[in-house]
Protein backbone atom coordinates (compact mmCIF):
# COMPACT_ATOMS: atom_id res chain seq x y z
CA UNK A 1 0.00 0.00 0.00
CA UNK A 2 0.91 3.16 -0.89
CA UNK A 3 1.95 5.82 1.68
CA UNK A 4 -0.31 8.46 0.39
CA UNK A 5 -2.94 5.86 0.76
CA UNK A 6 -2.41 5.14 3.84
CA UNK A 7 -2.88 8.99 4.86
CA UNK A 8 -5.84 8.86 2.97
CA UNK A 9 -7.06 5.63 4.84
CA UNK A 10 -5.83 6.77 8.28
CA UNK A 11 -7.94 10.21 7.82
CA UNK A 12 -11.09 8.72 6.78
CA UNK A 13 -10.77 6.48 10.01
CA UNK A 14 -10.44 10.06 11.81
CA UNK A 15 -13.25 11.78 10.41
CA UNK A 16 -15.49 8.46 11.55
CA UNK A 17 -14.76 8.67 15.18
CA UNK A 18 -15.34 12.51 15.25
CA UNK A 19 -19.01 11.64 13.73
CA UNK A 20 -19.24 8.85 15.89
CA UNK A 21 -18.27 10.86 18.93
CA UNK A 22 -20.13 14.12 18.07
CA UNK A 23 -23.80 12.42 16.47
CA UNK A 24 -25.93 14.65 14.28
CA UNK A 25 -28.62 16.74 16.71
CA UNK A 26 -31.97 17.83 14.88
CA UNK A 27 -32.55 21.46 14.94
CA UNK A 28 -36.09 20.91 16.22
CA UNK A 29 -36.89 19.55 20.06
CA UNK A 30 -36.95 15.36 19.86
CA UNK A 31 -35.04 12.10 19.54
CA UNK A 32 -31.62 12.41 17.56
CA UNK A 33 -31.50 10.71 14.42
CA UNK A 34 -28.71 7.97 13.54
CA UNK A 35 -25.95 9.33 10.77
CA UNK A 36 -26.89 8.10 6.82
CA UNK A 37 -24.43 5.58 5.54
CA UNK A 38 -24.22 7.99 2.27
CA UNK A 39 -23.77 11.27 4.12
CA UNK A 40 -20.92 10.09 6.45
CA UNK A 41 -18.72 8.68 3.31
CA UNK A 42 -19.26 12.30 1.35
CA UNK A 43 -18.41 14.13 4.71
CA UNK A 44 -15.21 11.81 4.82
CA UNK A 45 -14.40 13.06 1.12
CA UNK A 46 -15.50 16.21 1.82
CA UNK A 47 -12.96 16.36 4.66
CA UNK A 48 -10.12 14.94 2.31
CA UNK A 49 -10.24 17.29 0.13
CA UNK A 50 -10.98 20.28 2.77
CA UNK A 51 -7.50 19.03 4.25
CA UNK A 52 -5.41 18.91 1.02
CA UNK A 53 -7.01 22.34 0.41
CA UNK A 54 -9.33 21.57 -2.61
CA UNK A 55 -12.15 23.94 -1.70
CA UNK A 56 -14.25 23.01 -4.39
CA UNK A 57 -14.45 19.98 -4.23
CA UNK A 58 -14.58 19.88 -0.55
CA UNK A 59 -17.93 21.83 -0.83
CA UNK A 60 -19.54 19.68 -3.39
CA UNK A 61 -19.04 16.75 -1.07
CA UNK A 62 -19.57 18.40 1.96
CA UNK A 63 -23.18 19.50 -0.07
CA UNK A 64 -24.22 15.73 -0.64
CA UNK A 65 -23.93 15.06 2.67
CA UNK A 66 -26.26 17.61 3.85
CA UNK A 67 -28.76 16.67 1.18
CA UNK A 68 -28.70 13.41 3.11
CA UNK A 69 -28.45 14.27 6.47
CA UNK A 70 -30.24 18.12 6.32
CA UNK A 71 -29.79 18.21 10.18
CA UNK A 72 -26.38 17.12 10.89
CA UNK A 73 -24.95 20.48 12.54
CA UNK A 74 -21.37 19.07 12.30
CA UNK A 75 -22.13 19.08 8.35
CA UNK A 76 -23.72 22.67 8.24
CA UNK A 77 -20.41 23.46 10.29
CA UNK A 78 -18.03 22.24 7.89
CA UNK A 79 -20.29 23.68 5.16
CA UNK A 80 -20.09 27.25 6.84
CA UNK A 81 -16.15 27.02 6.97
CA UNK A 82 -16.06 26.06 3.35
CA UNK A 83 -18.39 28.73 1.83
CA UNK A 84 -16.56 31.31 3.59
CA UNK A 85 -12.94 30.23 2.73
CA UNK A 86 -15.07 30.48 -0.85
CA UNK A 87 -16.21 33.64 -0.51
CA UNK A 88 -20.29 32.61 -0.61
CA UNK A 89 -20.72 34.61 2.49
CA UNK A 90 -24.84 34.51 2.11
CA UNK A 91 -24.09 31.12 2.33
CA UNK A 92 -22.11 31.12 5.22
CA UNK A 93 -24.61 32.86 7.13
CA UNK A 94 -27.35 30.43 6.52
CA UNK A 95 -25.25 27.60 7.88
CA UNK A 96 -24.55 30.12 10.62
CA UNK A 97 -28.15 30.79 11.29
CA UNK A 98 -28.84 27.01 11.94
CA UNK A 99 -25.63 26.74 13.97
CA UNK A 100 -26.33 29.87 16.81
CA UNK A 101 -28.38 29.05 19.84
CA UNK A 102 -26.74 25.39 19.58
CA UNK A 103 -25.07 23.82 22.76
CA UNK A 104 -22.06 22.51 20.94
CA UNK A 105 -21.38 24.98 18.12
CA UNK A 106 -22.25 28.37 18.94
CA UNK A 107 -19.09 29.89 20.08
CA UNK A 108 -17.69 29.09 17.05
CA UNK A 109 -20.33 29.83 15.09
CA UNK A 110 -19.81 33.39 16.72
CA UNK A 111 -16.61 33.23 15.77
CA UNK A 112 -17.32 32.49 12.38
CA UNK A 113 -19.75 34.78 11.77
CA UNK A 114 -17.73 37.63 12.90
CA UNK A 115 -15.31 36.80 10.34
CA UNK A 116 -18.20 37.11 7.78
CA UNK A 117 -19.15 40.54 9.11
CA UNK A 118 -15.65 41.86 9.34
CA UNK A 119 -14.71 41.12 5.84
CA UNK A 120 -18.14 42.51 4.58
CA UNK A 121 -16.91 46.05 6.38
CA UNK A 122 -19.23 45.97 9.28
CA UNK A 123 -16.99 46.17 12.15
CA UNK A 124 -18.86 47.12 14.89
CA UNK A 125 -20.90 43.67 14.51
CA UNK A 126 -17.96 41.77 14.65
CA UNK A 127 -16.97 43.00 18.18
CA UNK A 128 -20.04 42.83 19.20
CA UNK A 129 -19.52 38.95 18.21
CA UNK A 130 -16.41 38.82 19.46
CA UNK A 131 -17.16 40.62 22.68
CA UNK A 132 -19.83 37.90 23.48
CA UNK A 133 -17.18 34.65 23.43
CA UNK A 134 -14.01 36.11 24.35
CA UNK A 135 -14.49 34.61 28.07
CA UNK A 136 -15.85 31.23 26.92
CA UNK A 137 -14.02 28.27 27.70
CA UNK A 138 -15.04 26.60 24.35
CA UNK A 139 -13.61 28.87 21.93
CA UNK A 140 -9.71 29.38 21.22
CA UNK A 141 -9.47 32.31 23.37
CA UNK A 142 -6.08 33.59 22.03
CA UNK A 143 -7.63 33.61 18.37
CA UNK A 144 -10.32 35.80 19.81
CA UNK A 145 -8.18 38.54 21.43
CA UNK A 146 -5.65 38.87 18.66
CA UNK A 147 -8.69 39.13 16.19
CA UNK A 148 -10.30 41.83 18.25
CA UNK A 149 -6.57 43.28 18.67
CA UNK A 150 -6.38 43.21 14.87
CA UNK A 151 -9.85 44.89 14.22
CA UNK A 152 -9.21 47.79 16.89
CA UNK A 153 -5.95 48.11 14.69
CA UNK A 154 -7.35 48.91 11.76
CA UNK A 155 -9.24 51.12 13.56
CA UNK A 156 -6.46 53.00 14.87
CA UNK A 157 -7.90 52.60 18.43
CA UNK A 158 -4.46 52.02 19.94
CA UNK A 159 -5.48 51.70 23.82
CA UNK A 160 -8.30 48.83 23.13
CA UNK A 161 -5.78 47.41 20.95
CA UNK A 162 -3.05 47.14 23.39
CA UNK A 163 -5.53 45.65 25.86
CA UNK A 164 -6.32 42.97 23.97
CA UNK A 165 -2.27 42.28 22.36
CA UNK A 166 -1.60 41.76 26.27
CA UNK A 167 -4.40 39.83 27.22
CA UNK A 168 -3.81 37.83 24.08
CA UNK A 169 0.11 37.74 25.13
CA UNK A 170 -0.87 36.39 28.51
CA UNK A 171 -2.67 33.71 26.78
CA UNK A 172 0.39 32.74 24.23
CA UNK A 173 4.01 34.46 25.03
CA UNK A 174 5.43 33.42 21.80
CA UNK A 175 3.10 34.53 19.29
CA UNK A 176 4.82 36.97 16.42
CA UNK A 177 2.23 38.84 15.45
CA UNK A 178 1.35 39.70 18.75
CA UNK A 179 4.97 40.54 20.22
CA UNK A 180 5.45 42.56 16.98
CA UNK A 181 2.07 44.90 17.11
CA UNK A 182 2.20 45.17 21.05
CA UNK A 183 6.06 46.34 20.03
CA UNK A 184 4.65 49.42 17.82
CA UNK A 185 2.30 50.44 20.19
CA UNK A 186 4.74 50.72 23.23
CA UNK A 187 7.03 52.70 21.04
CA UNK A 188 4.25 54.98 20.28
CA UNK A 189 3.67 55.08 23.51
CA UNK A 190 6.95 55.92 24.20
CA UNK A 191 7.30 52.81 26.31
CA UNK A 192 10.28 51.79 25.16
CA UNK A 193 11.88 49.10 27.20
CA UNK A 194 8.76 47.87 27.21
CA UNK A 195 9.24 48.00 23.14
CA UNK A 196 12.48 46.70 22.77
CA UNK A 197 10.91 43.31 24.98
CA UNK A 198 8.24 43.06 23.02
CA UNK A 199 9.86 43.20 19.53
CA UNK A 200 13.07 40.66 21.08
CA UNK A 201 10.34 38.03 21.80
CA UNK A 202 9.20 38.47 18.22
CA UNK A 203 12.39 38.12 17.14
CA UNK A 204 12.68 34.81 19.03
CA UNK A 205 9.36 33.79 17.83
CA UNK A 206 10.60 33.98 14.32
CA UNK A 207 14.66 34.48 13.91
CA UNK A 208 14.30 35.02 9.84
CA UNK A 209 11.87 37.77 10.34
CA UNK A 210 13.81 40.83 9.08
CA UNK A 211 11.34 43.41 10.04
CA UNK A 212 11.21 42.59 13.11
CA UNK A 213 15.13 42.65 13.28
CA UNK A 214 14.73 46.75 12.25
CA UNK A 215 11.93 47.85 14.39
CA UNK A 216 14.12 46.67 17.76
CA UNK A 217 16.94 47.86 16.25
CA UNK A 218 15.44 51.55 15.73
CA UNK A 219 13.85 51.07 19.55
CA UNK A 220 17.61 50.45 20.48
CA UNK A 221 18.53 53.09 18.49
CA UNK A 222 15.99 55.57 20.45
CA UNK A 223 16.97 54.16 23.72
CA UNK A 224 20.69 54.44 23.29
CA UNK A 225 22.00 51.07 22.99
CA UNK A 226 23.78 51.63 19.60
CA UNK A 227 25.62 48.57 19.60
CA UNK A 228 22.77 46.34 19.76
CA UNK A 229 20.68 48.25 17.43
CA UNK A 230 23.62 47.78 14.88
CA UNK A 231 23.83 44.13 15.63
CA UNK A 232 19.69 44.31 15.00
CA UNK A 233 19.88 46.20 11.56
CA UNK A 234 23.04 44.15 10.72
CA UNK A 235 20.60 40.86 11.24
CA UNK A 236 18.04 42.71 9.34
CA UNK A 237 19.79 43.74 6.13
CA UNK A 238 21.16 40.25 6.09
CA UNK A 239 18.28 38.67 6.19
CA UNK A 240 16.65 41.33 3.81
CA UNK A 241 19.90 43.07 1.59
CA UNK A 242 17.05 45.43 -0.26
CA UNK A 243 15.93 46.56 3.16
CA UNK A 244 16.35 50.34 2.61
CA UNK A 245 15.27 51.38 6.46
CA UNK A 246 17.81 49.00 7.53
CA UNK A 247 20.95 49.97 5.39
CA UNK A 248 20.02 53.73 6.04
CA UNK A 249 19.75 53.75 9.51
CA UNK A 250 22.77 51.52 9.56
CA UNK A 251 24.58 53.44 7.63
CA UNK A 252 23.72 56.57 9.48
CA UNK A 253 25.00 55.05 12.77
CA UNK A 254 28.12 54.23 11.18
CA UNK A 255 28.59 57.39 9.67
CA UNK A 256 27.70 59.47 13.28
CA UNK A 257 30.19 57.35 15.28
CA UNK A 258 32.86 57.47 12.74
CA UNK A 259 32.94 53.85 11.81
CA UNK A 260 33.80 54.32 8.13
CA UNK A 261 34.93 51.47 7.56
CA UNK A 262 32.24 49.46 8.89
CA UNK A 263 30.24 51.48 6.70
CA UNK A 264 31.62 50.66 3.71
CA UNK A 265 31.75 47.43 4.68
CA UNK A 266 27.73 47.40 4.72
CA UNK A 267 27.61 49.13 1.17
CA UNK A 268 30.22 48.27 -1.11
CA UNK A 269 29.33 44.87 -1.75
CA UNK A 270 26.18 46.04 -2.45
CA UNK A 271 27.31 48.62 -4.82
CA UNK A 272 29.67 46.42 -6.69
CA UNK A 273 26.40 43.78 -7.06
CA UNK A 274 24.45 47.11 -8.42
CA UNK A 275 21.98 46.77 -6.13
CA UNK A 276 22.83 49.77 -4.05
CA UNK A 277 19.59 52.56 -4.27
CA UNK A 278 20.53 56.18 -4.99
CA UNK A 279 20.77 56.77 -1.05
CA UNK A 280 22.54 54.02 -0.26
CA UNK A 281 24.81 55.25 -3.12
CA UNK A 282 25.42 58.89 -1.77
CA UNK A 283 25.81 57.24 1.86
CA UNK A 284 28.78 55.20 0.29
CA UNK A 285 30.22 58.37 -1.05
CA UNK A 286 30.30 60.00 2.41
CA UNK A 287 32.45 57.14 3.70
CA UNK A 288 34.56 57.06 0.48
CA UNK A 289 35.07 61.07 1.27
CA UNK A 290 35.63 60.15 4.61
CA UNK A 291 38.20 57.93 4.43
CA UNK A 292 40.38 60.26 2.11
CA UNK A 293 39.26 58.31 -0.50
CA UNK A 294 38.55 60.94 -2.68
CA UNK A 295 38.85 59.21 -5.97
CA UNK A 296 36.24 56.38 -5.06
CA UNK A 297 33.78 59.54 -3.65
CA UNK A 298 33.85 61.23 -6.77
CA UNK A 299 33.89 58.24 -8.86
CA UNK A 300 30.29 57.17 -6.92
CA UNK A 301 28.86 61.16 -7.24
CA UNK A 302 29.83 61.21 -10.48
CA UNK A 303 27.90 58.34 -11.65
CA UNK A 304 24.86 59.41 -9.58
CA UNK A 305 24.96 62.64 -11.77
CA UNK A 306 25.06 60.22 -15.04
CA UNK A 307 22.37 58.32 -13.81
CA UNK A 308 19.77 60.78 -12.43
CA UNK A 309 21.59 64.01 -13.82
CA UNK A 310 22.58 67.01 -11.57
CA UNK A 311 20.61 67.20 -8.07
CA UNK A 312 21.99 70.22 -5.79
CA UNK A 313 22.58 67.15 -2.73
CA UNK A 314 25.29 65.46 -5.53
CA UNK A 315 26.80 68.93 -6.63
CA UNK A 316 27.16 69.93 -3.16
CA UNK A 317 29.05 67.26 -2.33
CA UNK A 318 30.99 66.94 -5.70
CA UNK A 319 31.84 70.51 -4.83
CA UNK A 320 32.80 69.95 -1.26
CA UNK A 321 35.36 67.33 -2.35
CA UNK A 322 36.54 69.66 -5.02
CA UNK A 323 37.11 72.39 -2.57
CA UNK A 324 39.08 69.89 -0.01
CA UNK A 325 41.26 68.70 -3.09
CA UNK A 326 42.03 72.57 -3.58
CA UNK A 327 40.42 72.51 -7.02
CA UNK A 328 39.16 76.28 -6.26
CA UNK A 329 38.30 76.52 -10.48
CA UNK A 330 36.53 73.45 -10.61
CA UNK A 331 34.62 73.88 -7.33
CA UNK A 332 33.57 77.08 -8.58
CA UNK A 333 31.93 75.83 -11.52
CA UNK A 334 30.15 73.45 -9.72
CA UNK A 335 29.09 75.74 -7.14
CA UNK A 336 27.70 78.10 -9.67
CA UNK A 337 24.89 75.80 -10.67
CA UNK A 338 24.05 74.67 -7.82
CA UNK A 339 23.45 78.22 -6.41
CA UNK A 340 21.47 78.65 -9.47
CA UNK A 341 19.30 75.40 -9.24
CA UNK A 342 17.97 76.47 -6.15
CA UNK A 343 18.98 79.97 -4.90
CA UNK A 344 16.74 80.15 -1.96
CA UNK A 345 18.34 76.65 0.21
CA UNK A 346 20.92 78.40 2.76
CA UNK A 347 22.93 75.03 1.73
CA UNK A 348 23.53 75.95 -1.44
CA UNK A 349 26.00 79.07 -0.77
CA UNK A 350 27.94 77.87 2.12
CA UNK A 351 31.22 76.61 -0.47
CA UNK A 352 30.45 79.57 -2.27
CA UNK A 353 30.79 82.51 0.40
CA UNK A 354 33.83 80.62 2.03
CA UNK A 355 35.60 79.74 -1.40
CA UNK A 356 34.78 83.40 -2.83
CA UNK A 357 35.68 85.25 0.71
CA UNK A 358 38.83 83.49 0.91
CA UNK A 359 37.74 80.78 4.00
CA UNK A 360 38.85 77.78 1.39
CA UNK A 361 42.48 77.19 2.15
CA UNK A 362 44.97 77.12 -0.71
CA UNK A 363 43.80 76.26 -4.29
CA UNK A 364 46.43 73.11 -5.57
CA UNK A 365 47.74 74.62 -7.88
CA UNK A 366 48.08 77.34 -10.36
CA UNK A 367 45.26 75.87 -12.49
CA UNK A 368 42.68 75.84 -9.86
CA UNK A 369 43.75 79.84 -8.87
CA UNK A 370 40.47 81.65 -9.31
CA UNK A 371 40.39 84.85 -9.86
CA UNK A 372 37.56 87.05 -8.71
CA UNK A 373 36.26 90.48 -8.77
CA UNK A 374 36.78 92.47 -5.70
CA UNK A 375 33.49 92.55 -4.78
CA UNK A 376 32.35 89.30 -5.55
CA UNK A 377 32.73 87.73 -2.14
CA UNK A 378 30.87 90.37 -0.45
CA UNK A 379 27.74 89.93 -3.18
CA UNK A 380 28.02 86.06 -2.55
CA UNK A 381 28.02 86.84 0.91
CA UNK A 382 24.75 89.30 0.63
CA UNK A 383 22.90 86.31 -1.52
CA UNK A 384 23.60 83.47 1.25
CA UNK A 385 22.66 86.11 4.10
CA UNK A 386 18.95 86.10 2.25
CA UNK A 387 18.28 82.98 2.39
CA UNK A 388 19.21 82.44 6.11
CA UNK A 389 16.67 80.54 7.73
CA UNK A 390 16.07 82.62 10.84
CA UNK A 391 14.46 80.00 12.94
CA UNK A 392 18.12 78.02 12.11
CA UNK A 393 20.84 78.38 14.65
CA UNK A 394 23.22 76.66 12.38
CA UNK A 395 22.46 79.56 9.37
CA UNK A 396 22.92 81.75 11.48
CA UNK A 397 25.62 81.22 12.69
CA UNK A 398 28.00 80.37 10.14
CA UNK A 399 27.08 83.39 8.27
CA UNK A 400 27.23 85.27 11.18
CA UNK A 401 31.10 83.90 11.24
CA UNK A 402 31.85 84.54 7.69
CA UNK A 403 30.70 88.39 8.35
CA UNK A 404 33.37 88.01 11.09
CA UNK A 405 35.98 86.74 9.38
CA UNK A 406 35.82 89.37 6.25
CA UNK A 407 35.62 91.88 8.99
CA UNK A 408 32.02 93.40 8.79
CA UNK A 409 31.66 92.82 12.52
CA UNK A 410 28.49 95.43 13.07
CA UNK A 411 26.63 92.17 10.19
CA UNK A 412 28.16 89.71 12.60
CA UNK A 413 26.84 90.81 15.47
CA UNK A 414 23.24 90.69 14.07
CA UNK A 415 23.44 86.95 12.50
CA UNK A 416 25.19 86.00 15.58
CA UNK A 417 22.81 87.86 18.36
CA UNK A 418 19.95 85.82 16.40
CA UNK A 419 21.87 82.63 16.71
CA UNK A 420 22.06 83.35 20.68
CA UNK A 421 18.32 83.85 20.91
CA UNK A 422 17.74 80.91 19.23
CA UNK A 423 19.88 78.43 21.46
CA UNK A 424 21.25 80.61 24.51
CA UNK A 425 23.63 78.32 25.39
CA UNK A 426 25.29 77.07 22.17
CA UNK A 427 29.32 77.08 22.52
CA UNK A 428 30.13 77.72 19.38
CA UNK A 429 27.90 81.07 19.26
CA UNK A 430 28.91 81.98 22.65
CA UNK A 431 32.49 81.91 21.80
CA UNK A 432 31.70 83.84 18.13
CA UNK A 433 30.08 85.94 19.66
CA UNK A 434 32.47 86.82 22.14
CA UNK A 435 35.19 87.27 19.27
CA UNK A 436 33.17 90.22 18.03
CA UNK A 437 32.58 91.86 20.94
CA UNK A 438 36.59 91.68 21.48
CA UNK A 439 36.91 93.06 17.93
CA UNK A 440 34.12 96.25 18.67
CA UNK A 441 36.01 96.89 21.88
CA UNK A 442 33.15 96.09 23.68
CA UNK A 443 35.16 93.70 26.56
CA UNK A 444 31.97 94.15 28.90
CA UNK A 445 29.92 91.88 26.29
CA UNK A 446 32.66 89.79 25.28
CA UNK A 447 33.09 88.60 28.81
CA UNK A 448 30.09 88.03 29.99
CA UNK A 449 29.39 85.47 26.91
CA UNK A 450 32.89 83.90 27.91
CA UNK A 451 32.41 84.12 31.12
CA UNK A 452 29.50 81.50 30.69
CA UNK A 453 31.56 79.58 28.78
CA UNK A 454 34.02 79.19 32.01
CA UNK A 455 31.55 78.58 34.17
CA UNK A 456 30.24 75.09 32.16
CA UNK A 457 33.77 74.20 31.07
CA UNK A 458 36.60 75.40 33.73
CA UNK A 459 38.72 72.75 32.54
CA UNK A 460 38.80 73.74 28.99
CA UNK A 461 42.15 75.39 28.67
CA UNK A 462 40.90 77.55 25.52
CA UNK A 463 38.09 78.85 26.90
CA UNK A 464 40.22 79.91 30.06
CA UNK A 465 42.93 81.24 28.34
CA UNK A 466 40.36 83.66 26.36
CA UNK A 467 38.56 84.95 29.34
CA UNK A 468 42.21 85.76 30.96
CA UNK A 469 43.03 87.89 27.30
CA UNK A 470 39.27 89.57 27.20
CA UNK A 471 40.13 90.57 31.15
CA UNK A 472 43.65 91.87 30.37
CA UNK A 473 42.52 93.60 27.42
CA UNK A 474 39.79 95.80 29.55
CA UNK A 475 42.46 96.37 32.43
CA UNK A 476 40.33 93.85 35.11
CA UNK A 477 41.01 91.67 37.52
CA UNK A 478 44.52 91.02 36.37
CA UNK A 479 45.16 88.89 39.02
CA UNK A 480 42.58 86.52 38.15
CA UNK A 481 43.45 86.94 34.31
CA UNK A 482 47.25 85.51 35.14
CA UNK A 483 45.62 82.20 37.18
CA UNK A 484 43.48 81.86 34.61
CA UNK A 485 46.02 81.94 31.57
CA UNK A 486 48.57 79.96 33.37
CA UNK A 487 45.90 77.36 34.20
CA UNK A 488 45.68 76.86 30.09
CA UNK A 489 49.10 76.53 29.79
CA UNK A 490 49.24 73.61 33.09
CA UNK A 491 47.03 71.73 30.68
CA UNK A 492 48.55 72.66 27.16
CA UNK A 493 52.18 74.10 28.12
CA UNK A 494 54.34 75.67 25.47
CA UNK A 495 50.93 77.05 23.61
CA UNK A 496 52.43 80.32 21.97
CA UNK A 497 48.87 81.77 21.87
CA UNK A 498 48.19 81.06 25.76
CA UNK A 499 52.39 82.61 26.23
CA UNK A 500 50.80 85.27 24.41
CA UNK A 501 48.12 85.90 26.69
CA UNK A 502 49.92 85.72 29.52
CA UNK A 503 52.54 87.63 28.55
CA UNK A 504 49.93 90.62 27.52
CA UNK A 505 48.86 90.15 31.75
CA UNK A 506 52.53 90.49 32.31
CA UNK A 507 52.16 94.00 30.16
CA UNK A 508 49.20 95.34 31.67
CA UNK A 509 50.29 94.69 35.06
CA UNK A 510 53.66 96.73 34.57
CA UNK A 511 56.17 94.03 34.57
CA UNK A 512 57.53 94.92 31.00
CA UNK A 513 60.58 92.15 31.27
CA UNK A 514 58.54 89.17 31.95
CA UNK A 515 56.09 90.55 29.16
CA UNK A 516 58.87 90.74 26.39
CA UNK A 517 60.25 87.03 27.59
CA UNK A 518 56.98 85.49 27.42
CA UNK A 519 56.15 87.48 24.09
CA UNK A 520 59.76 86.23 22.39
CA UNK A 521 58.32 82.83 23.63
CA UNK A 522 55.12 83.35 21.91
CA UNK A 523 56.87 84.12 18.42
CA UNK A 524 58.93 81.30 19.00
CA UNK A 525 56.47 78.54 19.13
CA UNK A 526 53.59 80.46 16.97
CA UNK A 527 55.88 81.88 14.28
CA UNK A 528 55.29 85.01 12.41
CA UNK A 529 51.58 86.89 14.77
CA UNK A 530 50.81 90.39 14.25
CA UNK A 531 49.22 90.64 17.25
CA UNK A 532 51.98 88.84 19.24
CA UNK A 533 54.94 91.20 17.37
CA UNK A 534 52.90 94.31 18.46
CA UNK A 535 52.37 93.44 21.95
CA UNK A 536 56.00 92.49 22.12
CA UNK A 537 56.82 96.34 20.56
CA UNK A 538 55.09 97.63 23.51
CA UNK A 539 56.53 95.89 26.07
CA UNK A 540 60.05 97.17 24.37
CA UNK A 541 58.54 100.14 24.57
CA UNK A 542 57.82 99.98 28.17
CA UNK A 543 61.00 98.96 28.79
CA UNK A 544 62.45 101.87 26.83
CA UNK A 545 63.63 99.59 24.51
CA UNK A 546 62.68 101.57 21.41
CA UNK A 547 65.22 100.56 18.60
CA UNK A 548 63.43 96.86 19.25
CA UNK A 549 59.87 98.20 19.70
CA UNK A 550 60.13 99.74 16.28
CA UNK A 551 61.77 96.48 14.52
CA UNK A 552 58.83 94.63 16.08
CA UNK A 553 56.41 97.33 15.11
CA UNK A 554 57.62 96.85 11.77
CA UNK A 555 56.93 93.25 11.47
CA UNK A 556 54.05 93.41 12.81
CA UNK A 557 52.94 96.07 10.02
CA UNK A 558 54.51 93.90 7.29
CA UNK A 559 52.23 91.06 8.62
CA UNK A 560 49.05 92.76 8.32
CA UNK A 561 49.19 96.34 7.20
CA UNK A 562 45.73 97.01 8.10
CA UNK A 563 46.49 96.87 11.77
CA UNK A 564 44.82 99.99 13.78
CA UNK A 565 47.17 102.26 15.13
CA UNK A 566 50.40 100.19 14.41
CA UNK A 567 51.63 102.99 12.12
CA UNK A 568 51.30 105.70 14.66
CA UNK A 569 53.10 103.09 16.80
CA UNK A 570 55.54 102.50 14.30
CA UNK A 571 56.21 106.28 13.82
CA UNK A 572 56.46 107.27 17.34
CA UNK A 573 58.90 104.52 18.03
CA UNK A 574 61.36 105.05 14.83
CA UNK A 575 61.41 108.74 15.90
CA UNK A 576 62.26 108.29 19.38
CA UNK A 577 64.96 105.92 17.92
CA UNK A 578 66.00 108.84 15.60
CA UNK A 579 66.07 111.47 19.04
CA UNK A 580 68.47 109.12 20.67
CA UNK A 581 70.84 108.81 17.86
CA UNK A 582 70.42 112.61 17.74
CA UNK A 583 71.50 112.89 21.80
CA UNK A 584 74.52 110.80 21.16
CA UNK A 585 75.47 112.77 18.41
Amino acid sequence: MSRIRQRTTAFAVLCLALLAAAPARPLRAGAGEGIDPSALGYYMRGSFMEAQGELVPAYTYYSYASRNAPQNLHIHLALARVTFDLGKFDETRRHIDLLLGSEEYDSEARLLLAEVEYREKRTEKAIDLLQQIKERQDVPRFEVYKFLARIYLEKEDDARALEALETARGLDPGDLFVQYRLGFLYADAGRMQEAAEAFSRAVEANPSFASAHLALGSVLMHTGDREGAKRELSSALALDPGNRNAMHDLSEMYFADREYEEGVEVLEPLYLDQRLDEEGKLMLGRFYYALKRTDDALRVFRGLMATYGETPQLLRAVAEIELDLGHHRTAYEYLQRLVRMAPDDFDNHVGMILLTNGLAGEPSGPEEALELSENEGARRLRDAARAVDRNSVGNNYLIGTVYRQSGDLERAEQFLARAEQLAPDDRRVLLELASVFEGMQRFDEAIKRISTLYENEPDDPRIANFYGYLLAEKGDRLDFARRLIERALEIDPGNGYYLDSLGWVRFKQGDYQAAAELLQSAIAAVGDDAVIWEHLGDAYAGLGMMAEAASSYSKSKELDPDRPRIGEKLRTAEAAVTRDKDRVE
